[in-house]
């Protein structure tokens, strides 16, 4: 299974460089570890004995982010890397962090090495991006290590008799998981994995806290005046179209659409379909008072506007990857979302206290539409967002409290 690995890792390798030619975040992949040891050991961080965080990307950032910024506040020095690049060039800059770098692929040499010349006091890898000869080696410096958020599902490889063994082992490495439910639990028992803990997401403290301190964004502020709006947020082509022909019974609503990809090709297609009823973010001061659609074409608004939301249609499940529910349902708004959401558990959840809702065509989000203009009803969904948030907060506390009492 270790040759197996290895080669993977390899082919993967490769793979990257090849895609580097054609592809931005190949690119980015590759071009960020090209000296990323010299960058490490002029840092000097070893002397300074920092608190490791690793994140496969932005969104496992954000399960990790209320601990980062805890531990930061109590002068601890923190080190965090990234496996890509959406993670890594988006928080390269965070304030609560000391260093940031891509992670050096997984290999004997490349662990040993990152670990000789930064010797974290404790290492935290976040939800599933598991590496094994750094977690090997974090195991033979005794360098205690926890993985934190993660959530497990019967389909996955450490549930394969014989091809799960190499990822057993690396579960085995940790000296605490901390999981998100109770049938995570479950099923690391059945393969006889007992030093776990519920806690729950992580990411519920993190974006109520982000919330309390949201922005106000004038734009969007003057385009909608005294109305609420629809917002897609991290929107892909399925809900765009949903959205577009959707447009006869939502005449009288403003609707704000921020794209996945807000890249020059995929913000002028979105304009080209929905032609002169649509204006850019980045050129609102061009705006006329017929346009009913504002594109947002930027990184970093989206969390603030969901403040502004009557409903908030979430991107990624009409395929497979639904993206982050927990945000606008900090704010208290009703979320609805694509088919292909049953591996989220908070969509799951939420879907079953009736308080978001799948929908998969027209007739289903004029049904939702329908129902959302009885007051009653919407009041009751705000109300059960709010307390679904607040009966799921405190996994970053939790954690927090036991990483004081290992590091004093």
């Amino acid at each position: 299974m270790i040759l197996i690995y290895r080669l993977g890792i390899a082919v993967y390798s490769f793979g990257i460089t090849i895609g580097g030619l054609f592809h931005q975040k190949a690119r980015l992949f590759k071009e960020g570890r090209k000296g990323v040891f010299e960058q490490i050991k002029s840092a000097n961080i070893a002397s300074q004995s920092p608190i490791w965080f690793h994140c496969s990307s932005l969104g496992e950032f954000e399960q990790a982010r209320s601990i980062i910024d805890a531990l930061h506040d109590k002068g601890e020095k923190i080190l965090l890397t990234f496996f890509s690049p959406s993670g890594y060039e988006i928080r390269k800059n965070y304030a609560s962090v000391d260093w940031v770098f891509y992670l050096p692929l997984d290999s004997p040499k490349n662990a040993n090495l990152y670990l000789e010349l930064t010797q974290p006091k404790l290492a935290i890898f976040v939800k599933y991006d598991l590496w094994y000869y750094y977690l090997t080696n974090l195991k033979t410096r005794a360098i205690p290590s926890y993985l934190i958020s993660a959530l497990f599902f019967p389909k996955q490889i450490f549930f394969k008799a014989r091809l799960g063994k190499l990822h057993r082992k690396m579960l085995n490495s940790f000296d605490k998981i901390y999981l998100q439910n109770e049938e995570s639990k479950k099923l690391l028992e059945g393969i006889k994995i007992n030093n776990t803990e519920v806690v729950g997401d992580t990411r519920v403290d993190s974006v109520l806290e982000r919330k309390d301190k949201a922005k106000k964004l004038p734009i969007l502020e003057a385009f909608l005046g005294e109305q609420k709006a629809i917002i897609l947020g991290s929107s892909y082509e399925a809900e765009i179209d949903l959205i577009v022909k959707s447009l006869p019974f939502l005449s009288h609503e403003k609707i704000i659409i921020a794209p996945h990809e807000v890249d020059e090709p995929n913000v002028m297609s979105i304009q080209n379909k929905l032609g002169n009823n649509c204006i850019r973010y980045s050129k609102y001061e061009q705006a006329k008072e017929s346009q009913k659609v504002l594109i947002i074409d930027n990184i970093g608004t989206l969390f603030h506007s969901y403040k502004y939301a009557k409903l908030v249609f979430i991107g990624g499940a009409f395929s497979k990857g639904l993206h982050n529910t927990l945000e606008p349902a900090a704010y208290g708004v009703p979320i609805c979302f694509g088919p292909h959401y049953h591996k989220f558990v908070e969509a799951v959840d939420m879907v079953n206290l009736n308080c978001a809702f799948p929908v998969a065509s027209v007739s289903d989000l004029k049904s939702l539409y329908s129902r959302l203009e009885d007051t009653t009803f919407t009041k009751t969904v705000n109300q059960k967002v709010n307390e679904y948030m607040q009966d799921s907060k405190g996994a970053s506390h939790r954690i927090f409290n036991d990483i004081l009492l290992q590091i004093q």
